[in-house]
């Protein structure tokens, strides 16, 4: 692989991870307001339950899979770029730590979330 290619796929990977937090940043925002403003019936808190955790297990999948790519393209440098600063400590990076953040922060957003409107 072109490394100008590696680049432009790391840095589109890399974008579908920052969409995800935004996006689960401001579901958790939403969520709040709208539990902030006013009660919610018992039919508007299963379809919001709902709602939130097929929205946070779908932005769960989509970072857990951009991590994972990202993880998969240090075995696609080559020899030039992996003998750089930002090779060497692109190959050294602890994927399964992002890996592990990145459970805790969606989906533990997610269920956070859920606990919230059913409170």
């Amino acid at each position: 692989m072109e490394q100008s290619e590696l680049r432009s796929w790391v840095e589109h990977r890399a974008e579908m991870l920052w969409v995800c937090l935004k996006c689960l940043v401001l579901m958790v925002v939403g969520i709040a307001l709208a539990i902030s403003w006013g009660s919610l019936s018992d039919s508007a808190e299963l379809a919001l339950s709902i709602a939130v955790a097929v929205v946070g297990l779908f932005l769960w999948f989509g970072s857990h899979g951009a991590i994972m790519d990202i993880a998969a393209m240090r075995a696609d440098m080559d020899e030039g770029l992996a003998s750089t600063a930002f090779g060497t400590n692109f190959n050294k990076a602890p994927f399964p730590i992002y890996l592990i953040l990145n459970a805790f922060a969606m989906l533990g957003g997610t269920v956070m979330l859920v606990v919230l409107i059913n409170a």
